[in-house]
């Protein structure tokens, strides 16, 4: 016994000590009363840090105020410091219906961990390696990216604290062993057992039928996931030198990734594309596919430009439906709001004696060349107007590829249309010339112009 649980304490003090924790520092240990992190409390007895004891009861089964007093009363008897959480709603909550049971009681289980141990907190667990074998199979089962393949690390920064696992290498009949001859009582959770639950099938159905099938399989698994690692760590430096824009991924790093594939999953997910999206990353990024095509996760949109793909965060819906008005009912000025920018106008008397207004962002249109109402629309596939200074006509689509306008912001531009379906402004870019004033030599008396200014929103 004394052999045994020997080899579970230097896994717990040889963790911290690589990681550098001071002794006598507060360390937590996630302690659901189970053996797993039962064999975690006795191994941790003795080692020179200032223990204490976190449970977590998450409302699934009826012991569960049974476990929370065992628990309570094994850490008294150490004279160590505890504290309880007891998860509410779990069972009906939003996250379980979007991520699953398992998932959400991982979820609420950490963020309640994160407040007690605090930002500089440590906590330690006791994940196994049969734990860490159900975990790849979960990851092979679920098709997640390659690195997934490496399972858990021996410790973890994802939630907010330092997260150790000192059990890894150690596989669970070890720690039942050390608690048996201990004499060390444990109490199960009732939910590992439930066939329900995809990783408690694992556990009970997959990998008994794989050691009767290929006794050592695991080994092989292993080995994978140490490649699946150095995979993820060059793709990783591949990344980090790509450009200093993390928001948008040159093609050519793309070509000349040894895993397209795999390059786009690692970029993809911090925009919350997951390993399942990476295929349709892929897509966008072939040689054929055009420019302005794009493919969306929860959070962003990613679109295909020339020689990038470029990430947007997804705004929240706004109003870009058509404005209609009369500028003639209100001759001194106006203006009108669209998420895109500001469009403000005013009506001047134009004489022969004038210069041409020079501006982007700024159109002088004859008032007589319109047919009232006009429209402010976004441009859609089709529309055509006939450019000032060019003859005949031409597409605005056109136009935009030669202002060289991104795919990106496409969707925002804006037309100024006349009721007779002219269109007067391709806003912030062309006027047409068959509302423009003519020359200032052909001019004769005065005549009304229409000024429109653009003020975009940046």
């Amino acid at each position: 016994m004394a052999e045994i649980m020997s080899a579970l304490r230097m896994a717990v003090q040889g963790l911290l000590d690589r990681r550098g924790t001071p002794r006598h520092s507060r360390v937590w240990l996630a302690v659901s009363g189970g053996l797993d992190s039962m064999a975690l409390l006795e191994a941790a007895d003795g080692l020179p840090w200032d223990f204490g004891v976190l449970h977590v009861d998450h409302g699934l089964h009826p012991q569960a105020a049974e476990i929370l007093a065992f628990v309570r009363e094994r850490t008294a008897q150490k004279g160590w410091p505890f504290e309880g959480h007891a998860v509410q709603g779990l069972a009906t909550s939003t996250e379980r219906k979007s991520m699953g049971l398992e998932a959400a009681a991982r979820a609420a289980r950490y963020r309640w961990m994160a407040e007690a141990a605090g930002p500089k907190g440590v906590v330690l667990t006791a994940h196994h390696a049969d734990d860490q074998r159900e975990t790849r199979l979960l990851h092979l089962l679920r098709g997640s990216r390659t690195e997934a393949l490496a399972a858990m690390s021996p410790w973890q920064l994802q939630w907010g604290f330092a997260l150790g696992r000192p059990f890894l290498d150690i596989d669970k009949s070890m720690l039942k062993a050390a608690l048996e001859q201990a004499k060390t009582p444990w109490r199960e959770d009732p939910t590992n057992a439930a066939p329900d639950f995809l990783r408690n099938r694992i556990r009970g159905e997959l990998i008994p039928l794989l050691d009767s099938i290929r006794p050592g399989w695991a080994n092989g698994l292993e080995r994978m996931g140490a490649i699946a690692t150095e995979w993820r760590q060059h793709t990783e430096a591949l990344h980090s030198t790509l450009a200093d824009d993390p928001m948008a991924l040159p093609l050519t790093a793309v070509q000349q990734a040894p895993s397209a594939l795999h390059l786009l999953g690692v970029w993809g997910a911090a925009f919350g594309f997951g390993p399942t999206q990476a295929a349709a990353l892929c897509a966008l990024a072939a040689p054929e596919t055009e420019v302005g095509r794009h493919h969306a996760s929860a959070s962003h949109v990613v679109i295909r430009e020339r020689h990038a793909l470029v990430v947007h965060p997804l705004s929240v819906a706004q109003d870009r439906s058509p404005r209609n008005w009369d500028p003639t009912l209100d001759p001194a000025n106006g203006s009108m709001d669209t998420p895109d920018g500001t469009l403000t106008w005013h009506i001047s008397m134009a004489t022969g004696h004038r210069a041409p207004d020079p501006g982007d962002l700024t159109a002088d249109v004859a008032l007589n060349a319109l047919t009232m109402p006009l429209q402010l629309r976004t441009w859609t596939d089709g529309d055509r107007m006939a450019p000032l200074g060019m003859t005949g006509h031409q597409l605005i689509s056109d136009i935009l590829t030669q202002r060289k306008v991104a795919a990106a912001e496409r969707d925002g531009q804006w037309v100024l249309e006349d009721a007779a379906g002219q269109i007067v402004w391709l806003v912030g870019h062309r006027i047409s010339r068959l509302a423009a004033l003519p020359p200032s030599t052909t001019v004769a008396g005065e005549q009304p112009l229409l000024h429109l200014r653009w003020t975009p929103l940046k």
